[in-house]
């Protein structure tokens, strides 16, 4: 009996108590540590002159830890790509490979590279200003950075400056940068007088060059001359592959041969006797030529130009091979025909995968009330043979959309519409056909006051960015039986007059044509709709 009462050596009763005891929770400890580590004291002191040490010693009033001290706690000039953050319980030591420079101002902003070891609280705009020489530099450089299209403000974007005249962002690194806060506002402080280039750009592999093949980047085309301090640069970001447009490669496959580039063009051309059949492939890094069946090889001189207006050209031969190759499926839609009741007129953009040899204009058409029909006309399409692509504008009977009738519309493409290059044909397919009724949409009227000769009024669907409206050089913009959300207002300077936006060119420093939002006075920039809402005349100066 003893056995039942006792295990190894230890009362039942006693185990059953610790047991107990064991599965009571830890206290919570109280309200949490929100105070930030306050600095006690710094080697060197802050604006000291006349530096000779090894390491900056930072101490604080509690226990520190680090946090991305690369990325977060950015030296400026700096001493150097090798540099060790160590931390020693309230003690932080940051020592270049490389000694600090003589005569040389350094700043180091913090941002949230030290925090405390209990919530993570970073020290609020914690800086660091000291001079190897015998004074501090002062100047600054401060302003904002945004995505130049969305106007959306940037954060985490490098801003550099570089004062030697051979500039080149994608191959030099900065003497000056600093990173954008959350409301891509950014500042460079302690800077020595002199003339500069200032850029910016979203350093992902962070290696202080720009990448333009995935980074966005801005530029000034004019140098500053640091003088005085400077406190209203706008430097505006955009996603542009600024590499040299050159040719990947050009291979016959058989009965296509394929031109490859190493980034999307903006257009080509092609000249030969006769002119095949050409077109995009999946995107526009790839030309597409049909090689004609028969007869001796062709000579083509093709021509590339990209969004730069950077151009290549390149001749070569073509001839249709009997050699097998994988059939491609033939894909078509018919896009997303919608009607505006008030013109009454019926668009959409058909897209196919291959180019169209012929269409059979009988297998296209409008169906009402599942009881009549609306045929399309050859004067209703437009073929885009490079993007494989038919614009349907049509203008339907304005009485079918009185305010007593409500038809219900579909778009039919019976089978056989298409006929393809290669000899396929399109399948049967349908789009229901939305009609914008003005008692479900709203109205913006919108005025511009500028003595700007070439603008472009553009409204913008928030969520999208997708332009809804548009008017080139006209200070009067009435968007009707728009779709109620929130709407921006903008304005690309035009300052070439193309009737387009242009990124520019950093090779030629050509910077991105300006675009400028509408701000509210409330400084709210967008514009909200909701049905049956007439808004304006909104007065918008630039």
């Amino acid at each position: 009996m003893k056995r039942l009462f006792h295990h190894w050596g230890v009362p039942v009763v006693l185990v059953w108590m610790l047991a107990r005891c064991a599965s009571i929770q830890m206290p919570t400890g109280g309200p949490k540590d929100k105070m930030p580590p306050q600095l006690v004291s710094s080697i060197p002191p802050s604006n000291q002159t006349g530096f000779r040490g090894v390491s900056v010693l930072l101490t604080f009033d509690e226990l520190v830890k680090l946090n991305s001290p690369r990325e977060e706690i950015i030296i400026s000039p700096s001493p150097g790509k090798e540099i060790e953050f160590k931390v020693k319980n309230n003690r932080v030591f940051i020592t270049p490979k490389e000694p600090w420079k003589g005569n040389t101002t350094y700043s180091i902003l913090f941002r949230d590279g030290i925090q405390d070891v209990t919530e993570s609280n970073s020290p609020v705009n914690l800086k660091l200003a000291f001079s190897t020489g015998d004074y501090i530099d002062s100047l600054s450089l401060s302003g904002n950075v945004t995505e130049i299209l969305s106007g959306t403000p940037m954060e985490k974007v490098t801003v550099a400056i570089f004062s030697e005249d051979t500039f080149d962002i994608f191959s030099h690194t900065p003497i000056y940068f600093t990173k954008s806060s959350k409301e891509g506002n950014f500042r460079l402080d302690n800077i020595r007088g002199g003339r500069f280039h200032v850029y910016a750009f979203d350093d992902k592999n962070k290696n202080l060059k720009v990448e333009s093949r995935n980074e966005r980047f801005g530029f000034l085309k004019d140098p500053i001359d640091l003088n005085r301090n400077v406190d209203t640069l706008n430097l505006g970001l955009v996603q542009l592959d600024s590499r040299p447009l050159k040719f990947s490669s050009i291979r016959n496959t058989g009965t296509i041969t394929r031109i490859r580039f190493p980034k999307g063009i903006q257009d080509y051309t092609i000249t030969a006797t006769p002119e095949p059949v050409s077109a995009y492939g999946d995107n526009t890094s790839e030309v597409n030529i049909w090689n004609p069946s028969g007869g001796d090889s062709i000579q083509v001189k093709f021509t590339a130009t990209d969004s730069l207006n950077d151009k290549v050209d390149t001749s070569f031969y073509i001839k249709h091979l009997d050699a097998r190759s994988l059939a491609e499926r033939f894909q078509h839609s018919l896009g997303a025909p919608f009607i505006n009741p008030e013109n009454a007129k019926i668009t959409s953009t058909f897209s196919f995968s291959k180019p169209i040899k012929d269409f059979v204009l009988d297998s296209l058409y409008i169906k009402v009330d599942t009881t009549s029909r609306i045929p399309i006309s050859q004067v209703d399409l437009t073929y885009i043979p490079k993007s494989k692509q038919v614009m349907l504008s049509k203008d339907l009977d304005k009485k079918m959309f009185g305010p007593d009738v409500n038809p219900i519309l579909v778009l039919m493409m019976k089978k056989g519409f298409a006929l393809s290059i290669d000899g396929d044909t399109s399948k049967a397919i349908s789009a229901p056909v939305t009609i914008f009724w003005p008692e479900e949409n709203g109205v913006i009227m919108i005025q511009a006051n500028t003595r700007v000769k070439n603008y472009i009024l553009q409204l913008v669907e928030k969520s999208s960015m997708k332009v809804v409206a548009q008017a080139v050089n006209v200070p009067k913009l009435t968007a009707k039986n728009i779709e109620p959300a929130d709407y921006f207002l903008r304005a690309i300077i035009d300052a070439n007059g193309n009737g387009r936006w242009d990124p520019g060119n950093v090779h030629k420093l050509q910077e991105p044509e300006r675009v400028i939002y509408y701000k509210a006075p409330d400084g709210s920039r967008a514009i909200p709709v909701r049905a049956n809402w007439e808004i304006g005349p909104i007065e918008f100066s630039f």
